[in-house]
């Protein structure tokens, strides 16, 4: 008997060729529907309607905040109206997407401020957000009535990992199903196709299937090396719409919905590991049991810490093939990570001798190559997220282990691996430079 062969379906090469939707040749993410969803959002961003739903959210949040309630240093209250705005901004991007009968891909869905395609844009996080630095973020908008197809191009460097999930909600992910970069058919000349609509797979290959709760395809291209490039992506929906488009009115009445609707679960997200006591961490667990991928693993942290203090951690994985650890505010919202050291993955990080790794959380540069920078902070939260793990699961002794402790940093060498990296002044430079170099590619045209 001969063995059966899997035909793997490649996607029209027409799609990939079109310089009036691809707008750049190196960045593939720089796309005409990208343009003119930041376009209309900017020009929305200061509506009435809009200003409103941001003051009530913010409003919101301050009193979630307050003494009366999570009791929020004072450090935290700083800045929260630009907080706001890039909350703000990602629900509207978010809103000018939601029709299932016109769906577009989202990109850069969460991030940081970015100026390219001759426009300034604000960033798009905001609080409880908990956004992982290495990812860009895409959302596509699905129903249960949906029959579409999101065709994809892999780009050079090639990203190892990939998840494509059908969310219930809007921002978060509230998992429906979904799909791992290891489980997807990718053609030989570098393309895939995948399938989505309310019937089970019966044997097509990367097939999600919608559910009366899908709303989003929800994308996470994960990069370890900072060069790598976020897969190209088109949507095509199979049958025409049921309805006309909604009006710039009705978009702007789902952003005052969603900007304010979604404060109780991002605040809740927020307190999953804000609830922890001071310098102590929780896990390593499954992300899916509070909101996250079913296929990574996860620490939670908080970390308070005095000016001359450090928070050291050991961690190990022999089994995962990407982590990454992120430092955030007391909201869960990430700073400025592309000129601080305040995200580390194992491309970025230097190994101890026996394969763990050794971060430093400090308010103070404490000399080390492995330091996370608290960004002037002293009340801060982490997630520790191990991607690329064994579908099978994970052998016994070879899963995510930690080990953390809170010394001075006068007492930081003694307390150190001894083959720890030590930098200088002018190497701390050049990580830093290299570092934003790096970035800046995410924003090139």
């Amino acid at each position: 008997m001969q063995p059966l062969t899997r035909t793997v379906r490649a996607a029209s090469p027409d799609l990939f060729d079109d310089d009036a939707f691809f707008l750049s040749r190196v960045n593939a993410t720089a796309t005409a529907d990208q343009r003119d969803l930041e376009s209309l959002a900017l020009q929305l961003l200061d509506h009435d309607r809009i200003r409103a739903a941001w003051e009530r959210a913010e409003q919101m949040f301050a009193i979630l905040g307050s003494k009366h309630g999570a009791n929020a240093p004072a450090e935290a209250l700083e800045g929260i109206d630009a907080k706001m705005r890039e909350w703000t901004f990602h629900y509207l991007l978010l809103a000018l997407n939601y029709d299932p009968n016109y769906p577009k891909v989202l990109g850069h869905g969460y991030g940081p401020p970015h100026n390219w395609l001759g426009m300034q844009v604000p960033g798009c996080r905001g609080l409880g957000t908990a956004e992982n630095p290495d990812n860009h973020y895409s959302f596509v908008p699905v129903n249960v009535e949906s029959r579409l197809e999101l065709h994809g191009k892999v780009q050079v460097p090639r990203i190892e990992d990939v998840n494509f999930h059908i969310t219930s909600n809007h921002s978060q992910a509230h998992n429906v199903c979904g799909l791992n970069w290891r489980q997807i058919d990718v053609a030989d000349d570098g393309t895939f196709v995948i399938t989505m609509d309310r019937e089970p797979a019966n044997g097509r290959a990367n097939h999600l299937q919608l559910t009366p709760d899908s709303k989003r395809l929800f994308i996470r291209d994960s990069r370890k090396d900072w060069n790598q490039r976020p897969n190209a992506y088109r949507v095509l929906r199979l049958e025409p719409p049921t309805a006309a488009p909604l009006s710039v009115d009705e978009q702007i009445e789902m952003a005052f919905r969603t900007i304010i609707d979604d404060v109780p679960f991002n605040f809740w997200f927020r307190m999953m590991v804000g609830f922890l006591e001071p310098n102590t961490v929780k896990g390593p667990e499954v992300t899916s049991n509070f909101g996250g991928m079913p296929t990574q693993l996860a620490l939670r942290g908080r970390v308070d810490l005095d000016d001359d203090e450090a928070f050291v951690i050991t961690m190990g994985s022999q089994s995962s093939d990407y982590w990454v650890f992120t430092l955030y505010d007391w909201w869960l919202m990430s700073g400025n990570y592309w000129n601080h050291t305040s995200s580390m993955n194992n491309d970025q990080a230097v190994p101890n001798r026996d394969g763990t790794h050794t971060l430093v959380i400090s308010k103070q540069d404490p000399g080390v190559h492995n330091w996370i920078d608290t960004e002037g902070l002293n009340h801060t939260l982490f997630l520790q997220r191990w991607q690329l793990l064994p579908l099978g699961g994970v052998d016994s002794g070879r899963g995510p282990t930690q080990e953390s402790q809170v010394v001075k940093l006068a007492d930081l060498e003694r307390v150190l691996p001894e083959e720890t990296k030590w930098v200088s002044p002018a190497q701390r430079r050049t990580q830093l430079s290299e570092r934003l170099e790096s970035f800046n590619r995410r924003h090139q045209v």
